[in-house]
């Protein structure tokens, strides 16, 4: 066993207690226009992005299935936040484009979240934030993506 019943202890306690801060604090701004924070991520990526995405590309992206982020999408369309452009070549295939409106959306909210993160590097300093970013992209990386991959397989 490679950890104490108490470092699983305190994972736990630890990662309830961020988690309800996140999904509050975070959440709050975001929930006003209808969306859930995964939403939102979606509706980001589609307006950060250079190109149009595709559907099947934001769900590998998010190691989630099709119909999962399907169920995301139809959330941005139904409020004016992202439209749909058929592929010429194959119109089964529909790139996801931002909206005037979900781009104001977008913009608002990132300035709110942008604050948000401000203070926790002034709290907690650069250093730590990007020690924290560095451990969730190497979790990320050697947990989710492999676990992502082995359930594709199957």
């Amino acid at each position: 066993m490679n950890g104490s019943p108490q470092l699983l202890n305190d994972f736990l306690s630890d990662y309830s207690t961020v988690l309800r801060y996140m999904n509050d604090y975070i959440a709050e701004p975001i929930s006003q226009y209808h969306m859930t924070f995964d939403t939102f991520l979606i509706m980001h990526e589609i307006g950060a992005s250079a190109q149009p995405l595709l559907l099947m590309d934001i769900a590998d992206r998010h190691h989630v299935s099709r119909s999962a982020i399907s169920r995301q999408i139809s959330i941005l369309l139904k409020y004016d936040y992202v439209y749909q452009v058929p592929n010429p070549a194959d119109r089964r295939q529909k790139s996801l484009l931002l909206t005037d409106h979900g781009q104001q959306i977008d913009t608002q909210l990132i300035e709110a979240i942008q604050a948000m993160f401000n203070h926790w590097i002034d709290t907690l300093g650069p250093q730590r934030i990007n020690t924290m970013l560095s451990l969730l992209d190497d979790f990320s990386r050697k947990i989710i993506a492999p676990a992502w991959d082995a359930k594709q397989a199957n």
